[in-house]
Formats: structure tokens, sequence, C-alpha cells
């Protein structure tokens, strides 16, 4: 459905009955297992998990983990939300195995792993600040309108050798003293590929057994820099096997003496990282965004583009979701702020790839490598339902000014993404469309969270006098 290469994808394999855990286990294939890894999202994407034995997970039942894991900082800090109150008393979140998930994890011997969705501590009722549950039930309101979407996620990443030189400039946070693991910048490079082979190796290979098939890998314009487009599939497993590729990539790295940062800008002298989400739409008919010839859209794909960039404008926080994500923001980089539309244009944000019928789909592109999968899946998802319902229409495409030779940007132009993650947290509390698809809860907990993090970044930023201002200073004046 959405490769580079016109294939259809087979979907089903994440939406597959319950299963017990011995019945997943011999569908994978897998007869010496002793362990299992339940792993759960966090609000900013991120994996979290335990450790069980078999046994214990024979009779299906939901795995407790404290409540307040949706609410941890990447620095580990409690968000002061209303489930980390001292009155509450930290009650539990219950993980529901999704038997479908399990999947070897090769770099742990014995060890299997799963996801599950966030429910109360009755068992059933869904858990509405949980990042896969709310992914889940986008995916069943649109499954209720007859489609079901197919995503796959792109991620721009640099690796560093992780040695002596490369931890001490982490201390520091002198990103120009970090060894890059090749030093070229060439994109699309043959000749860097060397640099990276082994990893690159190990990497297909281990991801593949982890349940994470990598479609494509290349070099980006970067010292050290590798994009790799995840094959693409069902929302809820696109999501799954995107946060499970940035624990996988880091481990296998670790593995190699090397490491990766999914930073959206480490380096302001270089390139950005991106995330990018290619997304389509299945219905009874097939690709319901195809118009029937190559740079043209159904009425339902024209719908879904107005609502999907009405979803970018309000849901830029699950986008871009933290202060340095914005540090990215550059159209002259191919990293757009104003909200458009083009066919195959990458100067837009969302752009339209349509060379026949089996490929059509979208690429959000204003979208950073520290992207939440979940949640941005979702109000993707959720932005062009809406637009399908409401028979939304989008601005005319951007197109190529034939006079002047390059791209006019204004005309088709519906917006402007948020300029930081104050504004983006702003947008979000006011979204009519987040709170009515993906629920209150969500919306409050995440914009809270961004919140907190922006202030949490300008007290860490204004702890210490800047580098620059010590060398031009201290001496002088």
């Amino acid at each position: 459905m959405l490769t580079e290469e016109g294939e259809t994808v087979t979907t089903g394999e994440g939406t597959s009955p319950a299963l017990g855990l011995r019945e997943a286990l011999e569908r994978i294939g897998v007869d010496d297992a002793t362990r299992v890894r339940v792993e759960t999202p966090d609000l900013n994407g991120i994996l979290r998990g335990k450790y069980m034995a078999l046994e214990k997970l024979e009779s299906g039942k939901p795995v407790a983990f404290p409540e307040a894991i949706l609410a941890l900082s990447v620095g580990e800090e409690m968000i002061d939300v209303p489930m980390t109150q001292l009155e509450v008393g930290y009650p539990d979140l219950l993980i529901d195995p999704d038997w479908s998930t399990l999947r070897p994890v090769p770099w742990e011997p014995g060890v299997v792993a799963l996801i599950g969705d966030g429910v109360q501590k009755d068992g059933e009722t869904p858990h509405l600040s949980h990042p896969r549950t709310v992914l889940r039930s986008v995916v069943d309101a649109a499954a209720t309108q007859g489609y079901e979407s197919v995503v796959g996620l792109e991620y721009e990443f640099i690796v560093y050798r992780l040695d002596e030189r490369t931890l001490a400039a982490i201390e520091s946070g002198e990103v120009e003293q970090m060894t890059p693991l090749s030093r070229l910048q060439q994109g699309y490079s043959v000749q860097r590929w060397s640099d990276h082979a082994d990893f690159a190796a190990d990497l297909e290979s281990s991801m593949r057994a982890y349940g994470v098939p990598i479609e494509s890998m290349l070099t980006e314009i970067g010292a050290g820099m590798l994009e790799v487009a995840l094959a693409p599939a069902p929302a809820l497993e696109a999501a799954d096997r995107a946060a499970r590729f940035k624990i996988g990539c880091r481990e296998i790295a670790r593995r190699h003496g090397l490491l990766p940062t999914f930073m959206a800008k480490p380096n302001m002298r270089e390139q950005g990282s991106s995330g990018h989400i290619h997304q389509s739409l299945l219905d009874a008919g097939g690709n319901a965004l195809w118009g029937g010839e190559p740079n043209s859209l159904s009425p339902v794909g024209l719908s879904y583009a107005a609502g999907l960039m009405k979803a970018a404008l309000e849901c830029g926080a699950f986008l871009a979701p933290f202060p340095n994500s914005y540090r990215r923001q550059d159209p002259e980089q191919w990293a757009p702020t104003e909200v458009s539309w083009g066919w195959d244009n990458r100067q837009t944000t969302t752009r339209a790839i349509t060379l026949n019928r089996s490929s059509s789909r979208f690429e959000l592109r204003c979208v950073g490598a520290d992207v939440q999968p979940y949640l941005a899946v979702a109000a993707c998802l959720a932005g062009g339902m809406q637009g399908i319902r409401e028979e939304l229409s989008p601005p005319p495409p951007v197109g190529l000014d034939v006079d002047r030779g390059d791209v006019t940007l204004k005309e088709g132009t519906c917006g402007v993404v948020a300029a930081d993650l104050n504004e983006a947290a702003a947008r979000l509390r006011a979204s009519k469309l987040a709170r009515e698809a993906l629920g209150d809860e969500i919306v409050e907990l995440y914009a809270a969270s961004r919140e907190i993090e922006q202030k949490t970044w300008e007290r860490l930023r204004d702890e210490q006098v800047p580098p620059f201002e010590i060398r031009r200073y201290l001496e002088v004046v």
C-alpha cells in the first residue's frame, strides 16, 4: 500500500483475535522462552517494561504498572498532574496483553516481548490517558466509518561512536566534539555505506526478528546520519513498530560500540532529524485515496488531506514534543513551517504521493525523529476522518511557479505550525478535534506535560552562562 515500489500491504497481523500465551508462542515459532518482557509506551512514546515469568502470564490477566509511569518526563521527573498527587496514592495502571504483538527479543536470549493496552483496575475499561489505548480508540472509530489506516514511519538519526570522547562531549554538552560514525555528509551515498554496513546489517536482521521489518536504509546528509523507513502496517502495529525500533536500535548500536540519537536538532550547524509519517486509507474498494490517475485524489482523499492539515495545525505537540523539536523547523532544510500540500512536493507539510493506486498516500513532513508515535498517528487519523465526515476541502495544491522557477508556498497555505512548545500545547488544549477524537483526559495530561517540559528547559537553559558568552566576554569586557 505505501511502498515506493507500489507493493500492496496485507493487513490484519496487528488485529488478529486474542490469543493465549502458549498459542502466541507457537505462532511465532518460539519454544525456549523463559521470560516475557511486557512493554508499554509512556507519555513520550518511550517503551517501558517489566520482565515476568511465563507462568505468571498464562492466565492472560492484565499486568500491573504504577499509573504514574504515564506522567514521567524524559528526565524521570514526575509531572505535576492529578494522577501524581500525593492524595491519589499512586495506584496501579493495568496493561492488557495484546498477544498479536508477541515477538522474540533477538539480543536477549530466552526473552519474548509483548505490548499491551492500558485498562482500569476492572481489567476491561480503557484507560483514557494511555497512548496506545487512545490510538486504538481512533482506529476503532475509523473502522466504524468503513476505513482502515495503513501507516509507515521514517526515522532519520545520527550515529556516534560510543567512545570516551563522545561521553565527555555529552557531559559537557558540546555535540561538536562527539565522534560521528562517518565523517562525510553525502546523502544516498554508496561510498559512505561501508562505515555503517556491519551495524546496518545487524539492525536489519535483528529488527525483523523483533517484528519491525525495515523497508529501506540510506545515508542522509549529515555526518553519521542514517534514514530508516519502516515497512508499513495497520496504524496500531505501525506505532508499535516505531516505538520498538528506537529501543532496539539503541541496544543493537550499543553492542557495536555506537550511540544513536533521535533528537530533532542536536547540532545547529547540521541538518535535523525527521520522523515522517506516511499514511494511506483502505476501504472495501481498496485504496480510498486514489483518484484514478497520477496527481489526482478521490473526494475522500481530498477531504482526508484537509483534515490531516488541520491536525498538523492543532496537534503539533505530538509531532514536535520537546523544545529542541522547534530548532529543526527550517523550510530551507525541507522541514516546512507553512501548512500546505502538493503533488510529490517535499517543500510542503503534506506531500501527496499518487503514482498509482496501491502506493497512493500522504507523507506528513513537519515531524521530527522525537515524535510521539502513538499520539501522532492517532491525531493524523482522527484529522483525516473528521475531514471525510465533514467533507472538508483543502486549499489549492502548491506547485511550481513557471515564471520564477521556484516553489510558491503562500497561495496554498492554510496556516503555520506552532513556533514553540508553549504554543503547540496551547493549540492542543484548544483543539476540538483532539478533544472529541482522543479525549479530554489525554489532551489535558499531554498538554500539561509539554508546558512543564518547556518550563524545565527554560530553567536548565538559564542556570548557566552559555559557553559562547564566556568565550566572547570573559577576557575583554
